[in-house]
């Protein structure tokens, strides 16, 4: 247990005591009244803070609207909920009230502590993304919560969430960063590394939620280039902006659970570059894009552990299992779907995630993970769905 479990635990022992005195009828009432509140806050907050990308500022604006909504919905709920159970004269009546009253509060403390604790687990708001992580309460909650529960909350999390990368780990699962020596930066000047640049591309597009996209991607094949779903996610017509110019492409493969996309361009030349499966811990390597929409960039990185991490899909959904390198190195919004590549300029993996507790840690999925996604990719060729924005 960590210091949030410990004033959840204090808060659940006052709405114990609070919801015995108020008793069943109050606290239903006004339990629907914070979830009218909370669920409208839900819907508003986003439609006036999406435009805006998200600051610890406006992460904790948002936070404070949702909360102020749904507390005012709760005294709402309790004014109108007092009133009726004075009716209730009958002393047995009223016990059964005020036990109902006590544990409908605390079930009522329990999934708001959750809702919240699953929003800013994934934002950078000082102590309480971590420590509603690492919270044992909360991930008890979660175990049991329904899976479209999370549905309701999407929005909102996008508003709060600062980091341009999908969720790399469960809500409530501990981030564990192994300690390893620095990136060696002559890595960079490495013959490999030199070629291995030739091959990566920038990736722009539109997306249907009204969004501009960029990412980083890939030759591997002929006329193949391997990024991230989340990259061309609800994207009809990307391109690939090569030596300066920018080629339209297709997409010819999108897993949604792993986070890989293929896109095929047609009469295109770039060499390719080929995986190298035997990566590991301590190993030297470079990460290789187009950070932040800006130029070519290449950053010195070391392996720091070889990893399976647990996690929803780039739409939140589900549960995936991703086989993934945990890397000591500066990955930005942009690097997404570029190469981890070898000193030899092979391909370790495929960046797509951030930490948001350590700004030297980023995460790519193995050149073992994406395999068959890769040979899938060359032998498609019609253009498959991207679904909506990620």
């Amino acid at each position: 247990m960590n210091s949030l479990d410990l004033i959840l635990i204090l808060i659940l022992l006052a709405y114990a005591v609070s919801g015995y005195v108020q008793g069943f009828v109050v606290n239903l009432i006004a339990t629907i009244g914070l979830l009218i509140g909370g669920l409208l806050a839900l819907a508003i907050v986003p439609k006036f803070l999406s435009g805006n990308t998200a600051t610890l500022s406006s992460s904790l604006l948002a936070l404070g609207l949702v909360v102020g909504a749904a507390a005012i919905g709760q005294g709402i709920g309790t004014y109108v909920g007092t009133d009726l159970r004075n009716g209730l004269k009958w002393k047995p009546l009223r016990w059964v009230d005020a036990v109902g009253g006590s544990l409908l509060s605390m079930i009522a403390v329990l999934c708001a502590g959750w809702a919240l604790g699953y929003s800013v687990s994934g934002t950078t708001i000082p102590y309480l993304s971590t420590a509603s992580r690492d919270s044992v309460i909360l991930d008890r909650v979660d175990s049991v919560m329904p899976a479209r529960a999370t549905s309701v909350l999407r929005s909102f999390n996008e508003v709060l969430d600062a980091n341009l990368f999908p969720r790399y780990l469960d809500p409530f699962e501990s981030e564990n960063i192994k300690p390893v020596g620095p990136p060696d930066t002559a890595t960079l000047n490495s013959p490999g590394v030199q070629k291995a640049s030739r091959s990566v591309v920038k990736i722009l597009g539109q997306a249907s939620c009204q969004r501009g996209i960029e990412g980083s991607g890939f030759a591997y094949a002929d006329g193949r280039i391997m990024t991230n779903a989340h990259v061309v996610a609800g994207v009809e017509n990307p391109s690939v902006v090569i030596d300066g110019k920018r080629t339209n492409a297709r997409v010819v493969l999108f897993d949604r659970k792993l986070d890989v996309a293929v896109l095929a361009v047609d009469g295109a030349s770039v060499p390719t570059l080929t995986f190298d499966t035997s990566g590991e811990a301590g190993d030297d390597a470079a990460i290789l894009g187009f950070p932040e929409n800006g130029p070519f960039d290449a950053r010195a990185a070391r392996i720091r552990s070889e990893i399976r991490l647990r996690s929803p899909d780039i739409y939140d959904k589900g549960q995936v299992v991703r086989q993934t390198f945990s890397v000591r190195g500066l990955v930005r919004s942009g690097n997404s779907g570029g190469p981890l590549v070898s000193k030899d300029g092979d391909v370790l993996g495929v960046i797509f995630a951030a930490s948001i507790t350590d700004k030297s840690t980023g995460y790519a999925l193995t050149a073992s993970q994406v395999a068959d996604d890769a040979r899938a990719g060359v032998a498609a060729t019609s253009t498959v769905s991207t679904g909506g924005c990620a």
